[in-house]
């Protein structure tokens, strides 16, 4: 997964398994996440699309608040992983 094709950017085993299982941490949070918003859709439907913010329904706010997540877990991740020279 994060093998270098370049000889020069030759990485050692455990720099991508440190950056594997950073990439797995990120992944476990944003899928938790991401369940929590599709089990309040599935088993409480009702409540959660008529609780409003701003006149927003919440499934909105949710739904853009996941997006803005996986925006920042993909600049942690970038962060952490950055080959350092």
């Amino acid at each position: 997964m994060h093998h270098s094709k370049n000889q020069v950017e030759a990485e050692s085993g455990s720099e991508i398994q440190r950056r594997q299982s950073i990439g797995l941490q990120l992944l476990a949070v944003f899928s938790t996440v991401y369940f929590g918003f599709i089990g309040l859709c599935v088993f409480a439907n009702t409540w959660f699309s008529n609780l409003r913010f701003v006149g927003v329904p919440a499934t909105v706010w949710y739904g853009a608040g996941l997006i803005g997540l996986a925006l920042v877990i993909a600049g942690i991740y970038g962060h952490y992983c950055r080959t350092k020279s």
